[in-house]
């Protein structure tokens, strides 16, 4: 009987310790990453369960099998600010009485094996967290928290209280940091879970050791669970008189720490397996993957690509053009003449005979040589309309000049055959001409219904055609008043009325003075009722102006379609070489290239063409 009372005390004893020993014990070495290591500098914190000194010589690092060289050892509590560790303690209702007062003592036991660089902390959780005693290294504030047995109250949220435990870790910039956690129950409504308590632990590089205490409640799953996944262990005491014993060996483990340093030799973008291993102990292995290369970036600045870009060389081409051509306006535009100069014409004045410059020669004998040519006379009479007072001569030069340097520019300094852009430069010269052309003829078909009416009126009340004309010479606006005062003025020379307003309706393109010029020479030849068949033109004049008013508006998409449908292949092709030149290299570079630009062009000036024939409606 005594036999037998003896087996089932052993047995019971044995199983007790079983209970209080950590389920990790057989892990007699542990391996977790620093925070602050950045690649190639690595950093491990080696945790031993011996609590003995162990000479540096007897660790040996590996990566992916090969030794490495150079490595530091050093003891953590040598390092300061390198480890934290925060005792994390239930504080539910079910703790009342022993299980707090034990919890307490074991907090005290865990205190008291640290070492002196090992800050620590206490946070209290039942539904709610409350810091007790934030990261320290007095003894004196240690110990006077660690005194005070915390309030309790309902609910246990333990993944909440692990959760704020590792931010407040992480938030105190620590290379590595310890939870131990002591709960007797099982969560009862955490917002967080296990996946996001295993990210922060791997964020903060943080292991949670958790403690279970035995009671009715008591379900070790969760504490099991969080453990493993953050590399913690878990312990179980079947009682509270227990806790002290477990705390006291995890405070001996956590305060034999070994900081490990090394410089990874490994290529970046690679898979990594260490082994630190310590002789006559155990060894621990860990896992990572170097950081992929960097792509080295090939751009250049922002303030080189601007320079160097297309549209800023040819904003700079048309900036340096636009003052050589004002140079050029400058230097060769017609001098006032004196009043020697204007009486020399008719009689001989004293005075230095002096010769015109030699620019002024050259450009006279030029003139003389074109005078003869019948574009010549057209190129002078739609200067003369436009209003451009720089001589024929003088305007040829100058866009003649502009053109080759707009070629030797966009040749020297961006591609060769952008060249080419140099004939766009007197088509550019000819497009503002025959705008400011264009522009007269309109406002001169504007002002002639009003103008006809103050002739008709003039008609009425007893004057004459030419009568009539003067009047209108008298009031009207330019660009009528000059028109109708070379009428007036051919007429006193003896030139007849329907010729002179013949040359009108053709310098002014105007079908309208061409009826005007058909009712003087009827007053000429059968003398009509001039006034009358005037206000019938004039009628004619207001409804076509009118139709060609709506025909405008109508067309008036069209025509923006063609200027979109011109320019939008040449900014596209502007911006896009600004902004990747090499994907636009090949169409300048290469034969193929160079043929599909060319086809381009000619499609482009077709189109156009094409659209503007179909809008340009004649009314």
């Amino acid at each position: 009987m005594k036999k037998r009372l003896a087996i089932a005390l052993a047995a019971t004893l044995v199983a007790a310790a079983a209970i209080v020993q950590p389920t990790s014990a057989g892990r007699p070495v542990q391996l977790i990453s620093t925070g602050k290591a950045v690649w190639p500098a690595r950093g491990f914190v080696v945790s031993l369960r011996a609590g003995q000194r162990i000479q540096s010589s007897r660790f040996s690092v590996l990566e992916n099998g090969r030794p490495v060289l150079g490595a530091s050892v050093v003891p953590a509590s040598a390092v300061r600010g390198s480890f934290g560790a925060m005792l994390v303690i239930d504080t539910s209702n079910s703790m009342r009485g022993a299980p707090i007062t034990g919890a307490m003592e074991a907090a005290r036991a865990f205190a008291a094996r640290r070492n002196l660089n090992q800050r620590l902390s206490l946070l209290a959780f039942n539904s709610s967290n409350e810091l007790l005693l934030p990261f320290t290294r007095s003894q004196t504030e240690i110990d006077s928290a660690l005194a005070r047995t915390p309030g309790l109250a309902g609910g246990t949220h333990i993944y909440d209280a692990v959760g704020q435990a590792i931010t407040l870790i992480r938030y105190a910039h620590y290379q590595t940091g310890a939870v131990v956690l002591l709960s007797d129950g099982a969560d009862t409504g955490s917002s967080l879970g296990l996946n996001q308590v295993r990210k922060l632990a791997q964020s903060a590089h943080v292991r949670v050791f958790t403690v279970g205490l035995h009671s009715k409640t008591f379900r070790p799953a969760t504490l099991q669970q969080i453990a493993e996944a953050t590399g913690g262990s878990f312990s179980q005491a079947a009682t509270p008189a227990d806790l002290a014993g477990i705390y006291s060996q995890l405070g001996l483990k956590l305060s034999n720490q070994y900081l490990v340093r090394y410089r990874s030799l490994i290529e970046p973008g690679r898979p990594v397996h260490v082994s630190i291993s310590v002789a006559g102990i155990g060894r621990a292995k860990a896992a990572y993957a170097t950081p992929a290369p960097t792509p080295v970036s090939l751009e250049q600045p922002l303030g080189n690509k601007i320079w160097k870009s297309w549209i800023t060389l040819l904003v700079m081409c048309v900036l340096v053009a636009g003052l050589i051509g004002f140079g050029l306006f400058v230097a060769l535009r017609p001098t006032g003449s004196t009043v020697r100069a204007r009486l020399s014409e008719f009689v001989t004045t004293a005075g230095k005979n002096a010769r015109d410059p030699l620019p002024s020669r050259i450009f006279e004998g030029t003139e003389h040589s074109l005078e003869q040519t019948r574009w010549w006379q057209g190129l002078k009479e739609i200067l003369n309309l436009a209003e451009v007072n720089i001589p024929p001569v003088q305007l040829l030069v100058g866009t003649l000049v502009l053109a080759l340097f707009v070629a030797w520019f966009m040749a020297t300094f961006v591609s060769g055959p952008l060249a080419l852009l140099g004939l766009a430069v007197p088509l550019v010269v000819r497009g503002v001409i025959l705008y400011r052309v264009e522009k007269r003829r309109r406002a001169f078909g504007d002002q002639l219904p009003d103008n006809l009416d103050i002739v008709a009126s003039g008609l009425r009340a007893g004057h004459s055609l030419v009568g009539g004309l003067s009047l209108v010479v008298q009031d009207a606006g330019e660009p009528s008043r000059s028109e109708f005062q070379r009428v007036v003025a051919d007429e006193q020379l003896g030139v007849p009325l329907e010729d002179a307003l013949a040359v009108v309706a053709r310098r002014m393109k105007s079908r309208d003075v061409e009826q005007v010029a058909l009712v003087s020479s009827l007053q000429r030849e059968t003398g009509s009722n001039s006034a009358e068949v005037l206000d019938r033109v004039i009628e004619g004049i207001r409804e076509r102006a009118g139709l060609r008013r709506l025909v405008r508006s109508l067309t008036a998409q069209g025509r923006l379609s063609r200027w979109v449908v011109t320019f939008l292949p040449v900014g596209l092709l502007l911006v896009i070489s600004a902004l990747n030149p090499t994907y636009m290299k090949p169409l300048f570079t290469h034969t193929s290239g160079r043929i599909m630009l060319a086809v381009g062009v000619i499609m482009i000036v077709s189109g156009s063409l094409v659209i503007k024939k179909i809008v340009d409606i004649k009314v």
